[in-house]
């Protein structure tokens, strides 16, 4: 059986040898959600690298305390470092692509406002981003990592793209002339731009090519975008020899 990971953050970070008290939320998590018990092991981590080895020395009404053990400067981040920027999508799609690429060890994601993106209204932006940023806790509790990719505040493509010149960057678009893996052999990829249902506008396509970003494809098949994400970091990792 795994050991639960529980993220812990680092307001109040562990002590190696110290009695440590979860959250409430965290505590409720351990006491009814995985129905743990007195002497159950876990791992907390803080979100940036490594994690404590622990086990529950007290879980009761008043909440869970564990006794922290020792640090292990562990990690599991993958081996090509990779910024996703994906256009606004549906919103259940869009926590999809989130969980999948924290899984997938994408180093940050980028929500972009596309030409043809979901729209979401300015009251909903806010609590939306904090949505995705629990996702991608939750995903790295699931997945094993230590370091919590960054979900970045949405942005507007352009806005993204003046700051993407000096980057490796790809922008997925069928009908490229080379594919995402002929672009990845030749040189580490830096970052990955996934456009929303129908694509990047040609005129969105022509700045980012201005801008220094290589159009690159999937294939032959036309995929929908939180598929193309998938495709996308899977190659990449794939190329720079990630094990997982």
């Amino acid at each position: 059986m795994l050991t639960p990971r529980i993220f812990v953050g680092t307001q109040a970070p562990p002590s190696p040898g110290a009695d440590y008290a979860l959250s409430d939320a965290a505590a409720r998590h351990v006491a009814h959600a995985l129905r743990m018990r007195a002497g159950d092991r876990l791992a907390l981590f803080t979100g940036e690298g490594g994690e404590f080895t622990a086990a529950i020395a007290r879980i009761d009404r008043g909440g869970v305390v564990v006794r922290v053990e020792r640090h292990d400067a562990v990690e599991r981040e993958a081996p090509a470092p990779i910024v996703l920027v994906h256009a606004l999508i549906a919103s259940d799609m869009m926590d999809f692509v989130v969980r999948k690429a924290v899984e997938l060890g994408a180093a940050a994601v980028v929500p972009v406002q596309c030409a043809r993106s979901q729209g979401l209204p300015q009251a909903r932006v806010a609590r939306r981003v904090q949505h995705w940023r629990q996702i991608a806790v939750a995903a790295c509790e699931q997945c094993g990592r230590n370091r919590v990719p960054e979900v970045a505040d949405i942005v507007p493509f352009a806005q993204w793209l003046e700051g993407a010149g000096a980057n490796r960057a790809a922008l997925l678009q069928a009908g490229a002339a080379h594919s995402l893996a002929h672009l990845a052999r030749a040189a580490p990829l830096r970052a990955i731009a996934v456009g929303p249902e129908g694509g990047f506008t040609p005129e969105e396509a022509a700045v980012a090519v201005e801008r220094g970003l290589a159009l690159a494809h999937l294939g032959a098949r036309v995929l929908r975008a939180e598929t193309a994400a998938i495709a996308a970091l899977a190659t990449v990792n794939a190329i720079a020899g990630d094990a997982a």
